[in-house]
């Protein structure tokens, strides 16, 4: 991941809380993914925006050759110290997904489970996705709707922060054909799984969310403050009951 909701400067205990929430919440999607592709022992598999890891270790327990990236150092340390604790023989490098450090189609299987879509150029990102990907090899990504509690979350949190340089995590869902669609042969589709409990109210979202306490902080203007909060609750009344959803893309690369 290259920017957005991962977790930043802050003390170790509060950073290893912001990664196990992550884990916890990414499990299920990562599980998803990893059974769409299927990777089998002896296979090379790439996990880009890897985080703390789960997709890379998921695809270790199939006896695959896994390597991970991300430019968040502390997930990758993090990553690390999670496959050898599990006894996985697992490559973690800290890097850019615009700017990956492999050979041409060095992959047979390349996932990226929300990672991705933080790259701030995402047709740069792609380009290196495909370029790292063998022809016939195998993709799957779980992508971030726009229209989702997530994807809304990071609009207001880009607003309000002035931070809407780049593409917005959300766009890469609906843009994949555009982005994908000439190197893989692509099936995608909608999920909808049971949204994780999570903060119901304005005091809730500060305590759980570092971006949201940071950037409340830093707005010197009341007013403004006035309509981050009433943004945040808007939204976090909407999706109450609703589910959450995400985006799940399988493809196959094609010889060209």
């Amino acid at each position: 991941m290259n920017r957005g909701s991962r977790p930043g400067a802050r003390t170790s205990e509060g950073v290893a809380w912001a990664w196990e929430r992550l884990e916890r919440g990414n499990v299920g999607s990562q599980t998803t993914i990893l059974e769409l592709v299927d990777p089998r022992a002896g296979e090379s598999v790439l996990d880009i925006g890897t985080g703390s890891g789960g997709s890379a270790l998921l695809a270790a327990r199939t006896g695959a050759r896994v390597t991970g990236i991300d430019i968040a150092e502390d997930g990758i340390e993090r990553a690390r110290a999670r496959a050898a604790e599990d006894g996985l023989d697992v490559r973690f490098d800290v890097g850019d997904a615009q700017s990956l450090p492999y050979a041409d189609a060095e992959f047979d299987v390349v996932v990226s489970t929300f990672g991705i879509i933080f790259a701030s150029d995402h047709r740069r990102a792609a380009r290196e996705l495909v370029r790292a990907c063998r022809p016939d090899g195998r993709l799957g990504l779980a992508l971030m709707p726009m229209h989702s509690r997530a994807g809304e979350w990071t609009s207001i949190l880009r607003e309000f922060s002035d931070d809407e340089d780049g593409d917005h995590p959300g766009a890469f869902a609906d843009h994949v054909e555009d982005l994908l669609g000439d190197a893989f042969e692509l099936e995608a589709r909608l999920r909808e799984v049971p949204a994780e409990p999570g903060a119901s109210s304005w005091d809730e979202a500060l305590e759980q969310s570092g971006q949201l306490r940071t950037l409340a902080a830093k707005l010197d203007d009341p007013d403004q403050l006035a309509e981050l909060r009433t943004r945040v609750e808007t939204l976090l009344a909407y999706w109450a009951n609703r589910p959450a959803s995400y985006v799940v893309v399988v493809g196959r690369r094609t010889a060209g």
